[in-house]
C-alpha cells in the first residue's frame, strides 16, 4: 500500500458518509427547557397514562407495614463458650 498519498481507507470515509455533521442541530432541543415544561404541566394538569393490558400493576403492599423480623431464639450454648466476649481485643 502506498501511503505517500494518504490512507485510502480514511479517504473512502468522506465518500461513504451518510449523515452530515450537523444532523442534531436541525432538531429543536427542548430537553433542558424547564420553563416550558412547567408551563405545559400547568396548562394540561395531571393526565393519567392509559394502562395497557400487559403492563405490570403497581405494588399493593407497603414495605413499612410489614411485620418486623424477630430472629429465632438461639440454641443452647455450653457454659464458658462466650467467655471471649468479656476480654478487650488487643488488636494487631
Amino acid at each position: 500500500m502506498k501511503l505517500d498519498r494518504g490512507n485510502p481507507n480514511l479517504m473512502k470515509a468522506k465518500a461513504t458518509r451518510v449523515n452530515t455533521n450537523n444532523v442534531m442541530e436541525s432538531f429543536p432541543n427542548t430537553l433542558g427547557d424547564a420553563v416550558s415544561k412547567r408551563r405545559h404541566r400547568a396548562t394540561v394538569g395531571y393526565v393519567p397514562m392509559p394502562r395497557e393490558p400487559h403492563t405490570a400493576l403497581p405494588p399493593t403492599i407497603s414495605v413499612w407495614a410489614q411485620p418486623v423480623y424477630v430472629p429465632p431464639k438461639g440454641e443452647y450454648v455450653r457454659p464458658g463458650a462466650e467467655d471471649f466476649l468479656r476480654y478487650k481485643s488487643r488488636g494487631l
